[in-house]
């Protein structure tokens, strides 16, 4: 087969999915982790946003920003601490947590993807009160359990050709600040906005049985097993607010649910454009 004509069933492959998603929502959740380091993996990452908008799909991006928060809480010196796969949040640590997510990971993002057009604007759950919260657990300090997304400001966005990029800060009714789990809030934000699909790029290939080994990956899982999987320690530490938040997005009405790795090279567009798909797949009944 000669390079054209494997470019042309490449492109061939592609077209269902193209008609298929035109004009759908898709939300994606995109971890600090996955380019923390690797300006190569956003900027990839920035093409493929580009490319499925320009095809007529209506990203979503929501990030968050684990790594760049780690670095400046030691630069300052405050102990990052977790419960549960959640970071335990003080005063302090909302500080750092908004200098991250704010000041280095949601800009950086919004340029990468800028760089192919004026596509991106960089939001947060605070803009327009979009996302209200209340305290999720008093042992992780200022750690907000969403409330409401109230989709009009992101709706807005989307209806007028623009790729939000939505950092993972909330309000509570009083207007305080919290930090939000970026899984969480996608899930939220996805079941809002009636997205089609909910994918979440992280640095792992998707729920594994072996956290050691990527060949015991699960293709498919059944929101109703994710109980089990848990307390079989299948699923644990971080990975456990990440199926948490996909078990609630299917519920809510979202479509499909994928987890994928997003240090894979256009992973994005191999779930989304070819028969092949990649990563672990959520399930309803």
């Amino acid at each position: 087969m000669s390079s054209f004509s494997g470019s042309a069933s490449v492109l061939i492959e592609a077209l269902p999915y193209i008609q298929r998603f035109n004009g759908k929502i898709v939300v994606i959740k995109y971890g600090g982790s996955v380019f923390s380091g690797d300006s190569g993996t956003l900027e990839t990452f920035a093409a493929d946003v580009a490319l499925i908008h320009s095809v007529g799909m209506k990203p979503v991006v929501v990030h968050g920003g684990g790594p760049q928060i780690d670095r400046i809480a030691a630069a300052l010196g405050i102990e990052s601490n977790f419960v549960d796969g959640l970071r335990v949040t003080g005063a302090a640590m909302l500080e750092a947590v908004q200098m991250g997510l704010l000041g280095l990971v949601n800009p950086e993002i919004v340029r990468a993807i800028n760089r192919h057009g004026d596509l991106a604007t960089g939001v947060s759950g605070v803009d327009g009160s979009s996302v209200l919260v209340k305290p999720k657990d008093e042992r992780l300090g200022f750690v907000g359990e969403v409330v409401s997304v109230d989709p009009r400001l992101l709706g807005g966005m989307v209806g007028d050709g623009v790729i939000p990029v939505v950092a993972s800060i909330a309000v509570d009714a009083a207007g305080q600040l919290y930090n939000v789990n970026a899984d969480t809030l996608a899930s939220a934000v996805a079941a809002a906005l009636r997205a089609e699909k909910l994918i979440y790029l992280s640095n792992v290939p998707g729920v594994l049985r072996d956290p050691a080994d990527s060949s015991t990956l699960i293709n498919q899982i059944k929101v109703d097993d994710i109980d089990s999987l848990i307390k079989g320690d299948i699923i644990g530490g971080g990975m456990i607010p990440k199926v948490i938040a996909a078990r609630e997005a299917v519920a809510a009405g979202v479509a499909r649910v994928h987890m994928i790795d997003g240090r894979v090279p256009h992973s994005l567009l191999l779930e989304l454009l070819t028969d092949r798909g990649v990563g672990t797949m959520f399930l309803g009944d």
